[in-house]
């Protein structure tokens, strides 16, 4: 199947679902790795999405934080539920940056795994291992996110 992008990179999607406004960052930091990559991309919280939202893009990169007890954070849930419900997805593909916090360990990083279950179910296929930022590990997320968004940038054009 052709790519539609004269320049022969793939056009991505990077929806984030937030609680706080740190995943909106760590999705920013996606945005300027793939960029600077060379990677058509455009960014857009999770809020009043459908599916329909993902039909641009090849690539869908998912940022999430979880909250309460695994949960998808508010405004992102109508776009989970929508996806979970079932839509055809089969040709996309995705990578998914997860925030969470391991002294949560029974739901640590849980709205990153509910995502993924959900696009592999729909029919896309997971690029790269899904990346679990830990709040209490020292690092900041964005950094981590710009540095594993631009640890595979290269590879997906």
């Amino acid at each position: 199947m052709g790519r539609p992008m004269s320049s022969g990179k793939t056009r991505t999607g990077i929806f984030v679902a937030t609680m706080t406004g740190l995943a909106d960052m760590c999705g920013e930091e996606v945005e300027a790795a793939l960029s600077g990559a060379g990677v058509g991309c455009e960014r857009q919280l999770m809020d009043g999405l459908d599916t329909s939202a993902f039909d641009p893009y090849e690539l869908l990169v998912i940022v999430t934080s979880t909250y309460g007890h695994g949960e998808i954070p508010d405004n992102g849930q109508a776009l989970f539920a929508a996806v979970e419900a079932g839509c055809n997805l089969s040709g996309k593909r995705y990578a998914i940056f997860s925030l969470g916090d391991r002294t949560y360990a029974d739901t640590f990083c849980a709205a990153g795994d509910r995502w993924d279950a959900a696009l592999a179910a729909c029919g896309a296929s997971r690029i790269v291992d899904i990346e679990r930022h830990d709040a209490s590990s020292g690092t900041l997320a964005e950094d981590v996110a710009g540095e594993w968004a631009a640890g595979w940038a290269a590879q997906i054009g």
